[in-house]
This record gives structure tokens, C-alpha cells and sequence, in this order.
């Protein structure tokens, strides 16, 4: 996939525009319809996005938590069929645009000539009302704007913002049904406590590098780990705040700690992904770590089962 982050005339394309957080199932089902309208129009299949959520600059304290970084935005688009990605940054000047400014500049900067809209998305600071007022900015500009039709697939209705509550919940199945695929965190390994390691339940601590990344409900999760040598590997993933070993409130920082059932090997300073493919308890504060250990035992081989 071609990345485009300044002016391109390159190719004649059809666009479809929006944030594609998670790029889940409605999304692969627009850039479906985008190809097919692409082919039979001669148009390359091209999407539209921003480097970072339009809510920063609009509400900076309502910007969600996101589902993709950038970078994974740009690999499961391609994965997706987008040909082309043109990158925008959402800024005071893009945000005061109306509907036939910011089509005036997909088109003359970026050749884009006919725009899918997607099901009741709408853009610009007026924020046309419907499809039938975006037809007529488009004719007035010698472009076409079509509408695609509504994903009525697995999970629906889907969207960022639902799949993000489903995280926030723990219900990591339903994520699942509308991402297309179990939700990942990718991150560096980091030294922790160590206190894992002492119960024969090391763990890898996890750091993720965007702060923005929204991380699932507390609790022990069955997950899949890709491990730096590039193999998949069945895991114990803890989200919480280690009650049973942080006594104070100082020490009360969500952590992210990942057992790799069978696994012996150095992960230090090395980057793994986390597949979360169910989630099997809330997080329990126990009186003992031989208690811990004992429930830990049990989780693991609940977890196997879990994972086959």
C-alpha cells in the first residue's frame, strides 16, 4: 500500500474517508465496496485518515482511547485492499473547512474523483444532512460521491466506539465478532517486581508506547503471544493492579503482565504482540501468594483448554 502524506496526482482514485480505529468488520466491508466501485469505474481503491483522532484537537478530554496505533492502522488497511492511504492531520484549518472545501482539496490535491460515503458518516464543519446534499457538492465540483451500502454482517452494528465499550467490559469475544479477529496490544518488555518468577509464574511486563492505546478491563485473559522469534504462543495475560502484592495506593498502577505457558527464553527490552482471545476471571486480591500460585495453576489449565 502506497502511504501519502502530501500532495499526490499521481493516480485517478475513490476514496472513502474516515479514522478506521481497529479497522473492523464494517471497515473491511467499505473498502470492499470501495475496490469494487474502484474496478469498475478504473479508479484506485484509496482511503482517507488522520494521524491522530479529530476529537484531539475538537474535545481534547473527550478523545477516545483508540484500538490501533497508527502504524497497525496502515498494515490492516493494505491487509484490507487499500491501494493508496492518504494521511491528514486534523488540525484548527481542516476543522473550520465545510463539506465542498474539504472535497475541493481531496480532489485537487489528491486527485481523489469520486468519494464513498460510508453509512451515516458525514464530515465538514456544516456537516451536510445527507447523501443527496454531498451528490450535490460533488456535481458543483466534477466529482461523484456515492454511498455505501450498511454492513449488516457478523457483530453488527459495528463501530470503534462499541468495540472500545466492549473492552472496557471484558467481553473480549464480542470485540472479537466485530473486529474480525481477537484484539492485539503490542508492547516492550520490561523489568518488573520479579515476583512471579519465585510462585513458577514468570511473567513478561508489558509496556505499551502509545498512551493512547485503550487497554481491556482488568482481569486474567487467555491470549495468544508472538513472541520476537516470530512464533505464536499460548499465554496468561494479567490486566490489573497486582492487589495481592501492592499493598499502596502509590504502587496502584495498572499493569499488563503476560505468562507464556512452556516458554523459557529472554524477552528483556524486546517487543511481543497479545492476542486476547477470552477472559477468564476479574482480578482477585489473595492472602497469600501460595494462594495466588494455587489459582494461578488452576487459571493455566483452564487456559489450555480454553486455546486447544
Amino acid at each position: 500500500m502506497k502511504i501519502i502524506n502530501k500532495e499526490d496526482k499521481t493516480r485517478r482514485r475513490i476514496a472513502a474517508v474516515g479514522m478506521w480505529d481497529g479497522v473492523h468488520a464494517g471497515h473491511r466491508f467499505l473498502i470492499d465496496y470501495v475496490k469494487l466501485e474502484g474496478r469498475a469505474r478504473g479508479l484506485t481503491p484509496s482511503v482517507v485518515t488522520f494521524s491522530r483522532h479529530p476529537l484531539v484537537t475538537v474535545r481534547p478530554l473527550d478523545a477516545p482511547r483508540l484500538l490501533t496505533s497508527l502504524e497497525d492502522r496502515m498494515a490492516l488497511l493494505g491487509e484490507a485492499g487499500a491501494e493508496d492511504c492518504i494521511i491528514l492531520s486534523f488540525n484548527d484549518k481542516m476543522r473550520r473547512m465545510s463539506a465542498r472545501e474539504f472535497l475541493s482539496m481531496l480532489n485537487r490535491k489528491f486527485g481523489v474523483e469520486t468519494l464513498v460515503v460510508g453509512f451515516n458518516n458525514r464530515f465538514g464543519r456544516d456537516r451536510a444532512e445527507g447523501i443527496e446534499q454531498y451528490r450535490a457538492i460533488g456535481n458543483d465540483l466534477k466529482m461523484t460521491v456515492i454511498e455505501a451500502p450498511e454492513y449488516r454482517g457478523a457483530g453488527a452494528p459495528v463501530s470503534s466506539s462499541i468495540i472500545r465499550e466492549h473492552l472496557r467490559q471484558g467481553d473480549v469475544d464480542k470485540a472479537t465478532e466485530a473486529l474480525g479477529r481477537p484484539y492485539r496490544l503490542r508492547g516492550i518488555v520490561v523489568t518488573g517486581n520479579r515476583i512471579g518468577r519465585t510462585i513458577g509464574f514468570p511473567t513478561a511486563n508489558i509496556r505499551i508506547p502509545e498512551p493512547d492505546t485503550l487497554i481491556p478491563a482488568a482481569g486474567v485473559y487467555a491470549a495468544k503471544a508472538v513472541t520476537p522469534d516470530g512464533e505464536t504462543r499460548p499465554a496468561m495475560v494479567n490486566i490489573g493492579y497486582r492487589p495481592t502484592v501492592n499493598d499502596t495506593e502509590a504502587q496502584r498502577e495498572i499493569s499488563i503482565e503476560a505468562h507464556i505457558l512452556d516458554f523459557k527464553g529472554y524477552l528483556y527490552d524486546e517487543e511481543i504482540s497479545i492476542d486476547f482471545i477470552a477472559r477468564v476471571r476479574d482480578e482477585k486480591k489473595f492472602t497469600s501468594l501460595e494462594k495466588l500460585r494455587s489459582r494461578l495453576t488452576a487459571d493455566a489449565r483452564e487456559i489450555r483448554k480454553i486455546l486447544g
